[in-house]
């Protein structure tokens, strides 16, 4: 064979192996967890995130996609997941987090502005985490007074306020008690009405017209946003206003709502996909909280119920839904 020949042959054989070595290069794969009809825009929003740091879905990882609908069917997901052995579980909510925590003790856990982290036990503390589990917090305790005065502003009158929450969510009882002692403070009496299936949700207005009670605000929980445009439907009904904790609540038909959103912790979670596919060890990641607030309200609710936002309330509504 000429040297000629032999230099092409060689360098045809490198190029040959190169191309095995790189079609047997496997992609990370990344584990989608989230409640049935989630707003779809938190996962572009993620999705955005991922881009700016130079990852494509299909080109340099893969993303494998579940939901669920009631708390117990987490369980189910995650384990097929682990079973899968992906590299990265993505917790988009209390539920999913807390199921993927009970399922794997290695695998990576991104939480994607999920509420509390503390509260509901899989870290040690935002600061560092100790576990597998770190990434973004939507948590703002903070915000449950502050519904609770905006409420009393559209109902001067208020006596008696309810919570609709989740009772299997352990830190749905820390946030009524959080709304109880803002109620003292105010001379409001708070109730609960507690909702753990769909059905629940009709059952759950009823008892609080049985009750007096003068206006609603809800939990944050991952199965109650489920139900968002249910309760929105449901307050417009009974003609009770209802202060929510996220946009999206106004977005589904709701009165007005103040909270962080999701879009910042879902943006900022993929920061930590990234640092843990370079090798980081989540137990040494702090978790981020929220940094915007921000107060949503729907004109058309508004005049159903014939509530007119004072000026310098409506001067603080940066989101207007019809």
């Amino acid at each position: 064979m000429s040297v000629h020949r032999a230099f092409f042959f060689a360098l045809a054989l490198l190029s040959f192996v190169s191309t095995v070595h790189t079609k047997a290069e496997p992609m990370p794969t990344l584990a989608y967890v989230a409640a049935k009809n989630a707003n779809p825009k938190r996962l572009d929003i993620f999705k955005k995130g991922l881009a700016e740091l130079g990852y494509a879905e299909g080109k340099n990882i893969r993303v494998e996609y579940r939901e669920a609908e009631l708390d117990a069917d987490y369980n189910g997901v995650v384990a097929d997941l682990v079973q899968r052995k992906v590299e990265i579980i993505l917790a988009a909510n209390v539920a999913a987090t807390r199921a993927a925590a009970r399922a794997t003790k290695t695998i990576p856990i991104v939480m994607m502005a999920v509420f509390d982290p503390v509260g509901i036990g899989v870290v040690a503390s935002l600061e560092r985490p100790g576990t597998n589990v770190t990434g973004t917090t939507m948590y703002a305790p903070q915000l449950i007074g502050e519904r609770l005065r905006i409420l009393k502003r559209l109902v001067p009158q208020l006596e008696r306020v309810a919570m609709v929450l989740n009772g299997q969510n352990p830190n749905n009882a820390t946030q009524l008690e959080l709304l109880r002692s803002e109620g003292q403070k105010l001379g409001i009496a708070v109730e609960q009405l507690d909702i753990r299936k769909p059905e629940d949700v009709d059952a759950a207005f009823d008892k609080a017209l049985g009750l007096g009670v003068q206006g609603l605000t809800n939990a944050v929980d991952t199965f109650i946003n489920s139900r968002r445009f249910a309760l929105a439907a449901g307050a417009a009904k009974h003609k009770v206003p209802f202060v929510f904790s996220d946009d999206e609540y106004v977005m589904a038909g709701g009165l007005i709502a103040l909270g962080p959103g999701h879009y910042e912790g879902y943006y900022g979670a993929a920061k930590y996909v990234d640092k843990i596919l370079r090798g980081a060890n989540p137990a040494d990641l702090p978790i981020v909280g929220p940094t915007e607030f921000t107060i949503s309200a729907n004109r058309t609710a508004l005049e159903n119920l014939g509530l007119p936002l004072s000026p310098d309330l409506a001067g603080r509504v940066s989101e207007w839904f019809d």
